[in-house]
């Protein structure tokens, strides 16, 4: 059976799509005053709660400086708290506050809707579909994370 894309147009229409989607995510976060850097630490720091910086910078793949101005902002803004570490008094443990967990309520709902919004012209076959090959080419990929199955939709 031949194919009618070829590797290389598979790999460009695959950035193309991550593009138009992350276009799409960055200007409806945006309007409600959310940079990608923030919805990213704030999320991390949702899955990981209690982190260190150094941890969370790891993570995030950016090194401890340019976490540490974003953490500030977040602190400020009273969406992050910092904790001593008790394992070693010159590092601090980050957690999310209430206000973060709100924020991450409204993250989460954003997410929701941006996609809906972004799938919407897709037939529910084809979402399904668009589906399992994603989840099946990033099982291919070694060290690269594959969401769970969130199940029936």
């Amino acid at each position: 059976m031949s194919s009618d894309v070829g590797a290389t147009e598979l790999g460009e229409l695959l950035q193309a799509a991550a593009r138009a989607f992350s276009q799409r995510g960055r200007a409806r976060f945006g309007e409600h005053g959310l940079s990608p850097a923030r919805v990213r630490l704030l999320t991390t720091l949702h899955h990981r709660p209690g982190g260190r910086m150094r941890d969370l910078a790891d993570v995030l793949g950016v090194s401890g400086r340019a976490v540490t101005p974003l953490v500030d902002a977040l602190e400020s803004d009273g969406l992050v708290a910092r904790t001593t570490d008790p394992d070693d008094r010159r590092a601090f443990r980050l957690t999310l506050t209430d206000a973060g967990l709100g924020a991450i309520e409204r993250i989460t709902s954003l997410q929701h809707t941006i996609s809906e919004e972004i799938f919407s012209g897709l037939p529910a076959a084809d979402r399904d579909r668009l589906g399992h090959l994603l989840k099946a080419f990033l099982a291919t990929m070694p060290g690269q994370p594959c969401p769970p199955d969130s199940g029936p939709r």
